[in-house]
């Protein structure tokens, strides 16, 4: 914190400073974990996320075959399902 000079004696910064130090900081966070949701989202649209259960279930590294079996899986998972309408 600097110190200012005012008539001869030392003053604090402004406590709008500190007040809009903090406030940035939680705009920053709030939009780090903004970002976070979003790519948390893209994840499970694009089924990253669920590969990533499905290798974890199975206890296996990911690869080709693997991501084959994934595949496999979940056209059966698709297939069981009723269909509306």
């Amino acid at each position: 914190m600097s110190i200012l000079w005012s008539g001869g004696a030392p003053a604090r910064e402004k406590p709008e400073a500190e007040i809009s130090s903090s406030h940035s900081r939680a705009a920053s966070k709030a939009l780090a974990r903004t970002f976070a949701i979003l790519v948390e989202m893209l994840q499970e649209i694009f089924d990253e996320s669920a590969y990533q259960r499905f290798l974890n279930r199975k206890e296996l590294q990911s690869s080709s075959q693997a991501y084959a079996m994934f595949l496999q899986e979940n056209e059966q998972a698709k297939s069981r399902r009723p269909r509306c309408c």
